[in-house]
């Protein structure tokens, strides 16, 4: 079976598609001892984001054990990750 998307660290909160992927595509991502278990809202473009849990308002977007922005919007699991939900910060370390 071929991957479809990963999360890269288990404190991260979003997932990396590794392909396109359709609206309702359901997912069952692990890292770690985390999994997520994901509906897609909305089609995820190859290699973009996409939340694996909700994320609220003026909350940090992990990727990779890293803050690389900042919610605009609250994003329900399942949700595009990108400029139209978040402001990116690159190279912020974690609190």
């Amino acid at each position: 079976m071929k991957i479809k998307a990963v999360v890269l660290t288990p404190n991260d909160n979003v997932g990396i598609a590794l392909t396109d992927l359709p609206t309702g595509f359901e997912l069952d991502l692990n890292c770690g001892a985390h999994s997520f278990q994901v509906k897609l809202a909305k089609p995820i473009p190859y290699q973009h984001k996409f939340s694996v849990t909700a994320i609220g308002l003026g909350e940090e977007i992990i990727k990779d054990g890293v803050s690389i922005g900042v919610a605009t919007d609250e994003i329900q699991a399942g949700r595009h990750v990108h400029v139209h939900n978040m402001t990116g910060m690159r190279s912020k370390p974690l609190h």
